[in-house]
């Protein structure tokens, strides 16, 4: 037989031998391979795309056992309710009845308690009256008691079911206390290795050994809510565990409003304008305090992955009204895509014989797939199963990468045995551990970017009197935070600057104009965020705080491998790289962190709440550009606030030449926005202008003449 035979035939048993003992691994449900899939899955959820926070869901939290610390005599003693929260937890349930009926006079469409009220207490009548009262708006919380913790095991071994006492929820004359649209249970079953991934919407007294009575359904308080809501239509079908999408890593979502701020007058009428914050929402009302235990592990890692049980419960809510519910490959499925992936690496390995262009292959097919999977996860709401078919890909053309390479080494120590008896050994070693040698070179394309740079405002003068390993030890600081959130939002950093950061998008790779201009305003407001965090830092330790300034603009450039032969670097240079550097210039003229050119706006006008700024000829330029400042993510529908409508429209009449109107536009914004630096500089230009008319040649164009 010959070696190329040999060689056929090995591979084969090993690709046949790693993907039957897979197969066998997977049907069996082997522990260590699920728990590996469940892991990626897991880091899909926190890499992957995460649907946003509905503004429709607000967190109510019993943020501690007492408030007494927070609370003065006269307002506790002003106050029973507030009295009452003074106590210690558990509190009277007329708390809870009124709380009710706060939010239900301020508007709130569903107001949920997260709580078990399973034994008779103080104010359960008040409570009782109340539920009745709002019985269209409210869902209170019963507990399925079972041995185990997993849903698939709690299906065979449930117990008993804790329902609220009587006292506040008297029993129906007919049919089951579970059937009130106001009881939900509020179970959240975790799958074998603690994780809650999936929600349970129902439960049936017809499923062998519920304590439920045949004939009855019970829902979950995330169904109950939605019911009540208006939204049943929102409630998946079927009995079976639903695998939801998650909004964000615990205490990054829905953020818990401490409960006793909505009987402080001064908050009620400020922080929640009088109850109209809670207007046609829903409430969940749980514990938040670590003392209460009401916690659970999630798929998340950072800052924790324990997250509160009511922060669950909004996730699963927030998951039905937005359809965000994962579907998953069938168990055959699985099979299939371990088994192709299998034949897909013998292939692989027969049809192409140099390892090293293999391997290189069967990494960027594994990539590929992986992205595959990221995809699915993020567009259509497929699980896509990783482990599996990846270790079987790698597994199998390691496996054989490892048999052509040991081959390949014996091979060439008997050719090296072969040339040293004729050449010399130092000529040998060349001829066979590098028979090519080459520098790969980028000439210069041209290519549309997104050019973005920040400096740091009077620095120079900082350096004068500073410390300077003080001063470089924070300007590290600042460059490390800074760049962390160009990477992460997929920029590459081009150079530094002394104390400025030049970063570009679509230089290396591109997400399309619109995406790389995206990505360059997010990593912007993520600096503003990162500056603030860092000056907050830095204060408490007694160094100075920074301000800076940022211009980011988007154009045609060169990109090329520039330098000479001692020190070469890849970066960009032209017209729209100048006038990036000039807007960042022009953000200390009119006192914003952020100046965008016009070749921005109609890339990212959708998602960011743009503000205009001015049109102005900047120093080197002869041509005008309109210029643009980021206030904040678009909300989901919203146009921003109102006072951001008066100053366009103040800007459109200044063009216009008509100062007078544009002055009224401008000091209603200055009356909505006092300390505005932007509206003040065009309500000054209006009241100048209109005292003293422009000539005809007035274009409205601001003309600066410095960097």
């Amino acid at each position: 037989m010959t070696s190329g035979a040999k060689r056929l035939w090995i591979s084969a048993a090993l690709a046949a031998g790693v993907t039957a003992l897979v197969l066998a691994l997977q049907g069996q449900g082997f522990d260590p391979l699920l728990k590996a899939e469940l892991n990626a899955q897991d880091f899909l959820m926190r890499q992957g795309r995460k649907p946003p926070v509905d503004p429709r869901l607000v967190f109510l939290g019993i943020t501690k056992t007492s408030y007494a610390d927070d609370l003065g005599e006269d307002e506790m003693e002003a106050d029973p309710v507030l009295k009452m929260l003074g106590g210690s937890f558990p509190w009277s349930r007329a708390v809870w009845a009124a709380t009710i009926e706060r939010l239900a006079q301020a508007g709130a469409k569903v107001i949920v308690i997260d709580l078990l009220f399973g034994a008779p207490g103080p104010g359960d009548d008040v409570l009782r009256r109340t539920l009745e009262k709002h019985q269209d708006r409210v869902v209170i919380g019963a507990n399925f008691v079972g041995l185990q913790n997993d849903f698939s095991q709690f299906l065979q071994k449930s117990q008993t079911l804790l329902l609220p006492t009587s006292t506040v929820l008297p029993a129906p004359a007919t049919g089951h206390v579970m059937q009130d649209r106001r009881v939900g249970f509020v179970n959240l079953w975790s799958d074998f290795d603690e994780v809650i991934r999936r929600a349970n919407f129902r439960d049936s007294g017809d499923r062998p050994g519920s304590v439920l009575p045949p004939g009855v359904t019970a829902e979950s308080l995330a169904a109950r809510a939605l019911r009540q809501f208006g939204r049943a239509d929102a409630i998946p079908p079927g009995d079976e565990p639903r695998r939801f999408r998650y909004t964000r890593a615990p205490g990054f979502g829905y953020k818990p409003v401490p409960l006793h701020e909505i009987f402080l007058a001064g908050m009620w009428t400020n922080n929640f304008q009088g109850g109209e914050f809670f207007r046609g929402k829903i409430v969940v009302i749980g514990p938040a305090a670590n003392i209460l235990q009401d916690r659970h592990t999630t798929p998340f890692q950072y800052p924790t992955p324990q997250m509160l049980g009511p922060e669950i419960h909004l996730n699963i809510i927030g998951a039905a009204l937005q359809g965000e519910f994962l579907r998953e490959i069938s168990g055959r499925g699985q099979l299939g895509l371990i088994a192709a992936a299998g034949l897909l690496a013998w292939v692989l390995a027969f049809s192409f014989r140099q390892t090293l262009r293999r391997l290189v292959l069967v990494l960027l097919l594994a990539a590929c797939y992986w992205m595959l999977g990221l995809l699915l996860f993020n567009h259509s709401q497929l699980l896509l199963p990783a482990v599996g078919p990846l270790l079987v890909l790698l597994a199998i053309s390691l496996l054989i990468f490892g048999l052509d390479f040991a081959v390949e080494r014996l091979e060439k120590m008997r050719v090296r045995r072969l040339l040293e008896r004729y050449i010399s050994r130092d000529v040998a070693r060349e001829l066979l551990d590098n028979p090519a040698t080459f520098l790969n070179s980028l000439t210069g394309v041209r290519r549309p970017v997104a050019i973005l740079f920040s400096d740091v405002r009077n620095f120079t003068t900082m350096t004068e009197g500073a410390d300077a390993a003080q001063l470089v030890q924070q300007l590290n600081e600042y460059f490390e935070a800074m760049v962390e959130t160009v990477f992460a939002s997929r920029g590459s950093l081009d150079k530094f600057i002394g104390d400025a950061v030049m970063a570009v998008w679509g230089n290396i790779v591109s997400h399309g104009p619109a995406g790389d201009a995206e990505d360059a305003v997010t990593a912007a407001l993520a600096m503003r965020r990162s500056l603030v965090k860092l000056n907050a830092g830095w204060k408490k330790r007694g160094l100075p705080e920074l301000a800076f300034g940022i211009g980011v603009n988007h154009g045609e450039v060169i990109v090329g491998n520039l330098g000479c032969e001692e020190k070469m670097e890849v970066s960009v240079i032209g017209d729209a790289v100048n006038l990036a550097s000039r807007l960042e210039g022009q953000t200390k003229e009119y006192h914003l962190e952020l100046l965008l050119g016009e070749s921005m706006a109609p890339l990212v006008r959708e998602k960011f709440l743009l503000r205009t700024v001015d049109w102005i000829r900047v120093k080197g330029k002869t041509k005008p550009v309109d210029t643009f400042t980021v206030l904040e993510e678009r909300p989901p529908g919203g146009t921003g606030p109102a006072w951001l409508a008066h100053h366009e429209e103040g800007v459109r009449l200044y063009r216009q030449r008509k100062f007078t109107e544009a002055g009224v536009e401008f000091q209603a914004v200055m009356s909505a926005q006092p300390d505005d630096s932007l509206g003040r500089i065009y309500l000054e230009r209006c009241e100048e202008l209109a005292a003293h008319p422009p000539g005809p040649d007035w274009d409205g164009v601001t003309v600066k003449t410095k960097k």
